[in-house]
């Protein structure tokens, strides 16, 4: 038996598919196709550019101590076009379109107590978002939900890139290795974004909205290559999510392309369906790049004159921000001894924060603080913020809250607003992936839930593969702070988990990371004696941060990507490459017609492979229609700027 159960109640319906009413709902162009079932079961299925994603898959929610739902019935079913176009200068292109076909479904018990569940789909022509509303019942508005039936049943055992992580709340920080299906365990924590490729595409499982909720995970149902959803539990043990109706789940998201850049170039649907955003005046929240202070040596030396010479960096630069990280706090987390009690609103001594923080406005760099979330909480969030607005910090990075249970996101979405209520930026660390809050909360203006470069330091995981798999995986949930640009570069054979850290790959490998990273907030990790007189240096200075277009060009899953993006009349192109050399042909179609372009490009150097600090800058010009060669050697990069 599989179970629908609703709002204080618990539905349950065979996994036989029976006789009911249908509803089709397809998209704008015809590309998608969702066809839902209401009767004795409820199930959906998709097909995409006619080619079968989802075989009848089950829907529904269970609730705590509940009587089983009978057969449903279609009360109601309204259809609309919606086609909205909406601004947003803090990502990766600065206009979005919402264009798809959204039915909404009212349902009904046919039988006594005749309980009621509203069903949303959307179809779009590049994928598909649905939800769950549970109205207002009679006999009370309290429910706690303990489980979501919806499931993802897959029409083959397809190729998977999945990330489990084998429990709930966890930072998630894991690699996505390429598999089947069917290799997906009934105990896993598959985290989204989970990718598929199905014959004739690729499809992306994410969810958006999510607002006291709970987040959902991934793993094998009882039926061959069907997923079943897992929201994680409450830290209270009470279920999973506990509401009032009227309420909302987060929506769950289906990306859809015929090959795999199309994922990436996807028209928006995570932040299409998420609530536009909701501060008024948003002048403030400023994107840009940051130095950092503990990637190199984990701030064994912090002090005044160091934290100096990473705003001078930044301002050499053109970046607009700096990160304070761990410790600078009196007696943070990691460095207080028993009996000491911590104060976020105090300096350790190491530094003077008056000096520091005069120092910064002088220089014009605004200053990112570092918190641990447990020391925050206990000096509490409004007494914190409101003295960093005062001292003139221009935002916050939180850190090991390592959860996406109903109370952590609840906790999110509080200290995100309580930061715009001081004009704090917000950097959420040891954090579950974005799900489309950075629309109605700008200035939570990136996130980790990735991982990243930091890595380097203890491990050897941060591979060319690993980097190229990112962009079709992890990047398309959202913002993510990859914390790019390591300059003491490396082959593998050659890598050293040291102090300063290494990053693995050639120099062109790691300026292209920096650009390929989505983040309004880029955190740009060395030190300034290692971009010092360095070749490529020059590619990272002024470097933008957020776009008014990006598409990527070519690419395949942990083998390479090419992305070009523009920032006014100026174009930026990356390429990175996995283990294997390759050379690409690059075809300028992107620039504009009739206009003479400077290439500035940062390439390996082939002869040199093996020193993979070596890279060669040239300059040529070009225009619309020329095709360059793009040669990468192995754990390699290319990169040119565009100037008119």
């Amino acid at each position: 038996m599989k179970k629908l159960i609703f709002g204080c109640l618990s539905l349950w319906f065979s996994s036989v598919l029976c006789a009911g009413e249908v509803i089709s709902i397809v998209s704008p162009e015809k590309k998608t196709e969702i066809q839902v079932n209401v009767g004795q079961s409820l199930t959906y299925e998709v097909k995409f550019a006619g080619k079968t994603v989802l075989r009848p898959s089950a829907l529904g929610l269970q609730f705590q101590e509940q009587a089983p739902y009978g057969t449903m019935e279609v009360l109601d079913v309204t259809t609309r076009t919606v086609d909205e176009r909406w601004t947003n200068r803090l990502s990766k292109k600065s206009e979005y379109r919402d264009y798809c076909t959204e039915t909404t479904l009212a349902l009904r018990e046919k039988s006594a107590p005749k309980r009621a569940l509203t069903l949303v789909f959307r179809a779009y022509d590049d994928g598909l978002a649905f939800r769950y509303v549970l109205p207002q019942q009679e006999g009370g508005s309290d429910f706690v939900l303990t489980e979501d039936g919806t499931q993802f049943a897959f029409a083959g055992d397809w190729n998977v890139w999945a990330s489990d992580h084998e429990k709930f709340n966890t930072s998630q920080e894991k690699e996505f290795p390429k598999g089947k299906l069917s290799e997906i365990g009934k105990d896993a924590c598959v985290i989204c974004p989970l990718v598929v490729e199905f014959e004739g595409g690729y499809a992306a499982i994410t969810e958006a909205e999510l607002t006291s909720w709970a987040g959902m995970q991934f793993a094998a149902a009882e039926t061959a290559n069907t997923l079943r959803l897992r929201l994680t539990p409450r830290a209270d043990g009470n279920g999973c999510v506990v509401g009032k109706m009227p309420a909302q789940s987060p929506w769950r998201i289906l990306l859809l392309g015929e090959k795999p850049i199309d994922l990436i170039n996807n028209s928006g649907i995570i932040l299409n369906v998420s609530t536009p955003c909701q501060i008024a005046d948003t002048s403030w929240i400023q994107p840009g790049a940051s130095s950092w202070d503990w990637w190199t040596a984990s701030n064994q030396v912090l002090n005044t004159e160091t934290f100096q010479n990473r705003v001078d960096l930044a301002a050499k630069m053109g970046w607009k921000y700096t990160t304070l990280d761990d410790p600078w706090y009196k007696n943070s987390m990691f460095q207080r001894k028993e009996g000491q009690v911590v104060d976020t609103t105090a300096g350790n001594g190491n530094i003077d924060l008056d000096k520091a923080f005069a120092y910064a406005k002088e220089k014009g760099i605004g200053i990112i603080l570092w918190l641990h979330y447990k020391d925050l909480n206990t000096c509490g969030r409004e007494k914190t913020f409101a003295a960093y607005e005062k001292w003139g910090a221009a935002g916050v990075k939180i850190d090991f809250m390592d959860s996406d249970c109903q109370e952590m996101v609840d906790w999110i979405a509080e200290t995100t607003q309580l930061g715009a209520k001081h004009h704090l930026l917000v950097n959420f660390h040891g954090m579950y992936k974005p799900t489309g809050l950075e629309r109605a909360w700008p200035n939570q203006i990136t996130r980790e839930g990735i991982l990243g470069n930091e890595y380097g330091k203890w491990s050897t995981r941060v591979t060319s593969r690993h980097c190229a798999t990112l962009p079709f995986t992890r990047f398309l949930c959202g913002p993510g702070d990859f914390t790019p640009g390591g300059f003491l570069n490396a082959q593998p054979e050659k890598f050293r988990t040291q102090s300063p850290a290494m990053e693995q790959g050639t120099r062109a490998h790691a300026l292209a990371l920096c650009l390929i990273t989505d983040s309004p907030l880029l955190t740009l990790c060395d030190d300034a004696k290692h971009y010092e007189n360095q070749p490529g240096a020059a590619f990272l200075r002024g470097i933008p941060s957020v776009w008014e277009d990006t598409c990527a060009l070519d690419g395949a899953i942990g083998e390479f990507l090419v992305l070009a993006r523009r920032s006014g009349t100026t174009f930026y192109v990356s390429a990175i490459t996995n283990e294997d050399p390759r050379t690409l042909q690059l075809s300028l179609d992107f620039l504009e017609e009739g206009k003479t372009y400077t290439a500035e490009i940062y390439q390996d150097v082939p002869e040199s492979a093996e020193e993979a600090t070596e890279i060669r800058v040239k300059s040529r010009t070009v225009q619309k229609g020329e095709v360059l060669e793009v040669p990468m050697v192995r754990n390699g990069g290319w990169n040119a700027v565009f100037h008119q």
